[in-house]
């Protein structure tokens, strides 16, 4: 083709870059525009064409950017709606937000809305012309959702409004699966974690997870109880950044169950073959998992504590966020230890152990806290500061002798620095929530953004 044939507009060009280059950008989130990789790329560039193409899409991105960052994100619409934040949710609509977006899952605003118990943000959706019987990748409903939670004041606006449950009343719990309806025998195994192996498997034509728990751990009658009443609280929980979980396997001699599947794999994956992050995906990153963890931490009556955040626990969707997935297993695999928490040989997970969970003391929430300051530690630096020391040693050394991974200048942005230290502060109280992370996070997100746009964006910059 002849350099005069090649007409095509700057997003077009753009939009092939993202698609073939950068396929996070094809998601909803408008902040991940890599303008400093457009313009390494340019310099690199022997092509006067691609040069002079390149150069339009930087200024046209550079042009567009304050308009992005003035609208906010799409997926905002959906956490204002799961925290029940009816002016957040009233400003996202005003900007022209399709009421019935949906996420990788199809959950949509009014699914998260119902799934919350949040009333006001129900009847102002439905106002605005959200689908009342929208389904999700599951075939759940609004309706679906508020019925499992028992809002039942919910129930009945969603009812008002020809809502319906396709998943209906039953004596079966909804997250019993039958045995036959998932061949283990044609199931490849993906992974293996501390709790026991994970199958991908067929289910209803879609490709899930099957995760199984050790004979060890399962054989327990008190374990095993343990597992159905944690599961149906799972069976309740929505969130864009939290992996779906589907429903248990009917077996008697085993504990099988099914979550969403993930091809992309966990943020370890991601780290090993990429190494360090630049500092406007890390932030990014960050936010997903803060926001995930954020749910889990405020669900009602009680708060959800993870116990085991770790890079191997936080998956990537083909959109490119994060979620976070296998929250509450280390409680059920522990159910005779007297603190909650005891090491079952998951080496990986010792290196994001909280100091007071080490010496076995009394800890609430902030635990996990710690362990998420660790894993941005690792997104800035390609991973984990100490990786040839033992997991158990750092564990150790970080209990009784308040090691911390060192914050090097030249990679860590001051407010990330700073961030950091509170994460990991000794004292549990002084570690920051995850609502005040996210709130702290979105604004350097911005910091970066606007340091882009001014050809400024370097790993070591300063905030």
């Amino acid at each position: 083709m002849d350099d005069n044939e090649l007409h095509l507009s700057p997003p077009a060009i753009l939009h092939g870059y993202q698609n073939l280059v950068h396929p996070r950008l094809g998601s909803m989130d408008p902040f991940g525009l890599p303008v400093h990789a457009l313009v390494k790329l340019r310099h690199e560039c022997k092509s006067p064409t691609l040069v002079g193409i390149l150069t339009d899409v930087v200024r046209f991105e550079q042009q567009m950017l304050p308009q992005r960052m003035e609208s906010g994100g799409p997926y905002r619409l959906l956490h204002c709606s799961g925290l029940g934040d009816k002016e957040g949710v009233m400003q996202e609509l005003e900007k022209g937000v399709e009421p019935n977006l949906v996420d990788y899952d199809k959950r949509t605003a009014l699914h998260l809305a119902a799934s919350e118990g949040c009333e006001e943000i129900v009847v102002l959706l439905l106002e605005k012309g959200a689908d009342v019987n929208s389904t999700d990748r599951w075939g759940r409903t609004p309706l679906s959702d508020a019925r499992n939670f028992g809002h039942e004041n919910v129930c009945k606006i969603l009812e008002a409004h020809d809502g319906y449950d396709p998943l209906g009343d039953s004596d079966t719990p909804c997250f019993m699966i039958g045995h036959g309806e998932v061949d283990m025998k044609d199931a490849t195994l993906i992974g293996e974690g501390a709790y026991g192996e994970v199958y991908l498997v067929k289910w209803r034509g879609t490709e899930v997870a099957a995760k199984t728990i050790r004979a060890s751990i399962a054989s327990n009658p008190m374990v095993k109880n343990a597992f159905m009443k944690e599961l149906a609280l799972w069976q309740k929980l929505r969130h864009p950044n939290i992996v779906q979980f589907l429903g248990v396997l009917k077996q008697s001699d085993r504990l099988i169950f099914l979550t969403e599947y993930l091809r992309n794999g966990s943020l370890y994956d991601q780290l090993r073959k990429k190494g360090r992050l630049d500092p406007l995906t890390a932030v990014a990153y960050a936010l997903d998992i803060a926001r995930g963890m954020n749910y889990l931490h405020q669900h009602k009556p009680h708060s959800i504590i993870h116990r085991d955040l770790t890079p191997r626990n936080v998956l990537q969707d083909e959109a490119g966020h994060l979620k976070v997935t296998d929250f509450g297993l280390s409680k059920i695999a522990q159910q005779k230890d007297s603190y909650g928490y005891k090491m079952t040989g998951g080496t990986g997970s010792y290196r994001y152990m909280a100091p007071e969970v080490y010496r076995r003391e009394s800890y609430g929430k902030s635990v996990d806290v710690f362990s998420f300051a660790l894993i941005v530690h690792e997104m800035f630096l390609g991973g984990p500061s100490n990786r040839e020391e033992a997991a158990e040693k750092v564990a150790d050394k970080t209990a009784y002798e308040d090691y911390r991974p060192h914050l090097a200048s030249y990679i860590f942005p001051e407010q990330i620095k700073t961030l950091l230290r509170e994460c990991w502060h000794k004292n549990p109280d002084r570690r920051p929530s995850f609502q005040e992370i996210i709130d702290r996070l979105e604004k350097i997100h911005v910091t970066l953004q606007e340091k882009i746009v001014l050809g400024t964006c370097c790993s070591c910059m300063i905030l």
